[in-house]
């Protein structure tokens, strides 16, 4: 029967779910808003869709609170007047005057003030059966507990702090030095009485309590979700369950609906939770005006966290992972120039060597460190591999010269745009005092002091861009100056020895 009944009721209601994104209605009267803040104009359509529905929800609360403080965050962009997030029966937003005296073309207000429109709405009607009897219940639950004093139903509350107007809750208690106010809401009402009863109870340093007769997260009315996401998605009903239960435990107790956020993928998506709650397992904010059984907003946040942390986690695998490969393609590709370059001392057929040469360059362009041209100098990849070798083991490869001094003499003579790359090789290789040693009559020694001065700017000692990056490539980064080995632009500026 509860079951046909809801679907009844269902007729006509549009429920968005909490996390989906906001949309703008059809036909909005006001296109364009001006933020205070930043100046900026923002067309409505594209601010809405940028939140979520229980976001937009919460904004058009915001919004609304500093209209009737007679502050202002955003105003038409037509007329200057403020504006306030509203939402329509089909719970699509759009923005509405604050007022409106004819002068813009956008009119978003009917002639009728929101207090005219209550007082039409319930003119000659008295307070119904309904809700009387859910007062009933909440005061049999409250009586129940024997840690709850002054409980009264109807009792008038008058500001202590000297403003204007008064409160009378439909049911209120004490328990030790918190005051509570319980409100029945059955029926729809303006966000302006939520808003102004929530302001009230916080003045007056109590919490304010919604009690619901009954709810579905399927079928939520505006006024719902408006207590809903307000209370951090925790919203109470009290019925003869409930109130049966109060007086079985002595303790109060009431049905809690909330959301409970979980992860699926990479995402969070709510599940929507009802459960008995005793009142000590209520937490209330008076600052806030927040009273829940569950903290959403805490668990979000912690799950949020905890996909991040993941997503980090997962890039930094994949990344290292990509690391890995792209080390290991490398490392395969500097193989294949050694023993290209080797084989070069056994094979006899100079055609075949030249098209593997060309092949694997091609390779090495891919990763800009080959050698440009239509015709790629086999000979140099050749020499830079035997300076590269020569450096590492401390002996002559593929030179004809006895020791290193002697190879020095000829790079520095012959092709002294490989001088300095040869420097900085032996000192990476930790192979440099074997020159030394080598140089017994000091002349390399000699030459390197007398053109110190010219390795900087001199051109001669600069080689190729091509060839310094496949050098560097080759050689790992050994062949650039430690001090330089991060900056491609320049390593011409060092000292050899």
């Amino acid at each position: 029967m509860a079951a046909v009944c809801l679907e009844v009721i269902m007729v006509g209601n549009t429920t968005i779910a909490p996390r989906a994104w906001a949309e703008a209605v059809t036909k909005p009267e006001i296109h364009e808003v001006r933020s205070l803040r930043s100046g900026f104009v923002l067309s409505i359509r594209r601010l809405i869709r940028a939140f979520r529905y229980e976001r937009a929800i919460l904004l058009r609360q915001e919004l609304k609170s500093l209209v009737k403080r007679g502050e202002a965050r955003l105003v038409c962009a037509t007329c200057g007047v403020p504006v306030y997030l509203a939402c329509s029966t089909s719970k699509r937003f759009f923005f509405r005057h604050r007022h409106e005296d004819g002068s813009c073309p956008a009119v978003t207000r009917t002639s009728l003030t929101e207090a005219e429109i209550r007082a039409m709405k319930y003119r000659g009607t008295q307070e119904s059966e309904a809700h009387r009897r859910i007062k009933a219940l909440v005061l049999r639950s409250l009586a129940a507990d024997p840690r709850f004093a002054d409980v009264l139903c109807e009792q008038t509350w008058r500001s202590s702090e000297g403003l204007s107007g008064l409160r009378r809750p439909d049911v209120s208690a004490r328990l030790k030095d918190l005051r509570l106010a319980f409100e029945v809401q059955l029926s729809t009402t303006f966000l302006d009485v939520v808003l102004s009863r929530r302001e009230f109870y916080r003045t007056e340093r109590a919490a304010l309590v919604w009690v619901l007769p009954n709810f579905h997260p399927n079928y939520r009315r505006m006024t719902d979700d408006d207590i809903l996401f307000s209370n951090n998605s925790n919203i109470f009903v009290v019925d003869e369950s409930t109130a049966a239960a109060s007086e079985a435990a002595g303790s109060f107790m009431m049905k809690c609906w909330h959301r409970k956020p979980v992860i699926e993928g990479d995402n969070i998506v709510d599940q929507w939770v009802e459960r008995l709650v005793s009142w000590d397992e209520i937490e209330v904010d008076v600052d806030q005006q927040i009273v829940q059984a569950f903290d959403y907003s805490l668990e979000a946040a912690n799950l949020a966290e905890e996909i991040k942390a993941a997503t980090l986690a997962r890039i930094a695998a994949e990344q290292a992972a990509l690391e890995q490969a792209k080390i290991a393609f490398e490392n395969d590709l500097r193989q294949q120039v050694l023993s290209l370059v080797f084989d070069d001392q056994v094979d006899d057929d100079l055609m075949n060597r030249h098209d593997r040469w060309l092949a694997l360059n091609a390779r090495l362009l891919e990763i800009n460190s080959g050698l440009e041209g239509k015709y790629p100098d086999f000979m140099k990849v050749c020499r830079i591999v035997h300076l590269i070798e020569t450096a590492r083991t401390g002996r002559p490869v593929g030179f004809n010269y006895k020791n290193l001094a002697e190879i020095g003499h000829h790079i520095f003579h012959q092709h002294p745009d490989l001088f300095l790359a040869y420097g900085y090789l032996l000192r990476a290789f930790g192979t440099k005092q074997i020159l030394d040693r080598d140089d017994r009559t000091g002349k390399l020694a000699a030459k390197i002091r007398d053109e110190r001065s010219n390795f900087r700017t001199n051109q001669k000692y600069t080689m190729a861009e091509d060839e310094e990056r496949l050098c560097a490539f080759l050689s790992q980064g050994a062949s650039r100056s430690p001090r330089m080995a991060n900056d491609n632009s320049d390593h011409s500026g060092q000292e050899v020895a």
